[in-house]
């Protein structure tokens, strides 16, 4: 195909010029591809916990060969770290952006608590996804722990909470959050799951319980 310019030239389109819409579908048919087994892979974990899917499970579930499985992962654990990374850390980005302008240290504890407890309850597959994820896979652990770590040190420097060991504390709010993530989709649990988790969590890391009690039930900013 010839152009003309306005000054009368006539040239032809460059060779990228041709090839870009092209390379987007071809681009579009990769991320819709990987996008499949991305999503088989978190359905599959979420029923039946990382360790009873094998390979050949998500390329079934996203009705796909295994040669294409690895023209994007290159293992099992690989495409489990990439639906964690999808999964937790994208909400984890989202909450570090929520709560890094609260002045006071519970509350920003608090409301990510409150939040991963939420999503939970808005998106059971996420919940289930966590809960059987949990401590049989690094991932999870390398995602949060240090999240909780940062605020729950954050609050002892401001003075908030009363911690002699913060690895421990951090254990057991991530404990308990797969115990809480476990209650919310598997039994009925009330509607201000979250305050009651983020409350009891407060006290945990020596807040009076009155306070606690204000602090978790406080106006929850939404996620953005």
């Amino acid at each position: 195909m010839m152009v003309r310019m306005a000054y009368g030239t006539d040239v032809s389109p460059t060779s990228n010029e041709a090839a870009t819409p092209a390379a987007s579908r071809h681009q579009r048919r990769r991320e819709k591809t990987r996008a499949r087994l991305i999503e088989a892979a978190r359905t599959l974990v979420a029923e039946r916990g990382v360790d009873a899917v094998g390979l050949s499970d998500i390329t079934e579930a996203a009705d796909l060969g295994v040669g294409t499985f690895y023209n994007y992962f290159a293992s099992r654990d690989e495409i489990v770290e990439a639906v964690a990374e999808e999964s937790v850390e994208s909400l984890g980005a989202r909450m570090d952006s929520m709560t890094e302008s609260m002045p006071d240290t519970a509350e920003r504890f608090a409301a990510s608590l409150r939040h991963l407890v939420r999503h939970a309850m808005s998106d059971r597959l996420w919940g289930w996804f966590v809960v059987r994820l949990g401590i049989a896979h690094p991932t999870l652990i390398d995602i949060l722990g240090p999240r909780a770590s940062r605020d729950l040190r954050y609050g002892v420097d401001a003075g908030r909470f009363t911690i002699t060991d913060i690895d421990i504390a951090t254990a057991c709010v991530f404990g308990s959050l797969l115990s809480t993530l476990h209650h919310v989709v598997s039994a009925q649990a009330p509607d201000n799951i979250d305050e009651i988790y983020a409350r009891a969590m407060l006290c945990m890391v020596g807040m009076d319980p009155a306070e606690a009690e204000e602090v978790a039930t406080r106006p929850l900013p939404e996620l953005h």
